[in-house]
């Protein structure tokens, strides 16, 4: 799933730290700096996660590379730091003559994409501090006032509510066996991040996500921008189509976008028009199939690709942002009533205890 929220990069590399170096590289170029200079100021920022890879470029450039020959020496195919497309645009601006403006456009792809992804990630952090909140009070609740009443009612020897019994077994299993649950929860995630280097389990679980009621939808548009915009970045820098497809395939990750994708390359390599293929695969909503068809029709296939995009990625925040709204008076009802259900159980039994002591 990750894939799907940020280019392929090393945790070190953020889609930022990417934007800037492309964005400083294109200002640079454009002052009449050797691409080997630029490339050696773009890169070296104090601490800046791409300082290391600034000298061996610079050195495959002054022994004669291209850019984007350097960027491939240097681009490891397990943890790419530019991936496929960036290479691409760059190689095409590179024979195009135009690696200035081109770099240009590729620092706006990239910092669009940063901008949709910081988008979501702001609407999440209330319901995530939320919910975090609420699993400490609860926590403190189970672990240190409900042993209190625990003693109590234990020192008076009458039974209590069946609800409250519930309550102080479960946070008796907390405190007894809560370490139980983090080495579970640990090896679980071990488990998982094994598990997802297996391709096939890797594509089968994230097609599972697609198909959630509420997230699936916004996961899907997400996968579509990327592909949409990439496309549309990669046709305008004079990439041909088949190999466009190919790449902007690579940007949505493990999925059944990817591969209905690349069939689409495939058919368009056997002389099928693009709206056609992309029909054929059963799989692309109708939005997208319409505006690819005008855009053949018009010959303005990347304009109107990037506007696709450009849909997708409104839609991707209008959506996320409806779906935060609908989170949040969830969650406040869910944790109320968790928080609920231990205070009635305590006040349960208190007044039992009352009534008892009364008589």
């Amino acid at each position: 799933m990750s894939q799907w929220w940020r280019l392929s990069r090393p945790a070190g590399v953020t889609r930022r730290d990417l934007a800037l170096f492309t964005r400083s590289l294109a200002r640079l170029m454009e002052a009449g700096l050797p691409l080997a200079e630029a490339v050696r100021l773009a890169a070296d920022v104090p601490g800046g996660p791409l300082a290391e890879l600034s000298g061996d470029l610079c050195a495959e450039i002054r022994a004669g590379a291209g850019l984007s020959a350097a960027l491939a020496r240097h681009d490891p195919p397990t943890k790419p730091v530019f991936g496929p497309v960036y290479r691409a645009l760059t190689g095409a601006a590179e024979a195009g003559g135009t690696l200035a403006q081109s770099l240009n456009r590729l620092a706006d792809y990239t910092e669009r994409a940063e901008q949709l992804v910081q988008s979501v990630r702001s609407g999440l952090i209330y319901p995530a501090l939320l919910l975090g909140a609420a699993l400490v009070s609860l926590l403190i609740l189970l672990l240190f006032v409900v042993p209190r009443f625990e003693s109590l009612f234990a020192g008076l020897g009458q039974d209590v509510p069946f609800l409250t019994r519930m309550i102080i077994g479960g946070a008796g299993l907390l405190r007894n066996y809560g370490w139980l649950l983090l080495v579970s929860g640990a090896a679980g995630i071990f488990y998982l991040r094994r598990r997802m280097r297996d391709t096939h389990f890797r594509r089968t679980l994230q097609a599972r996500f697609l198909t959630l009621p509420l997230f699936g939808p916004v996961l899907t548009k997400i996968i579509l921008e990327r592909m949409a915009r990439s496309l549309a970045e990669l046709l305008t820098n004079g990439v041909g189509l088949p190999e466009a497809l190919t790449l902007s395939a690579s940007v949505g990750g493990d999925n059944p976008y990817q591969k209905g994708l690349m069939r689409t390359a495939e058919r368009v390599r056997e002389g099928r028009p693009l709206s056609d293929a992309l029909a054929d695969q059963g799989l692309f909503p109708e939005l997208m199939l319409q505006l690819v068809r005008v855009g053949e029709h018009g010959s303005a296939l990347a304009p109107m690709l990037g506007h696709l995009a450009d849909i997708y990625a409104m839609d991707v925040e209008a959506n996320a942002k409806r779906l935060i709204a609908l989170l949040e008076p969830l969650m406040v009802l869910l944790i109320g009533g968790v928080m609920g259900i231990v205070i009635i159980a305590m006040i349960g039994a208190i007044s039992s205890v009352n009534d008892l002591v009364i008589r």
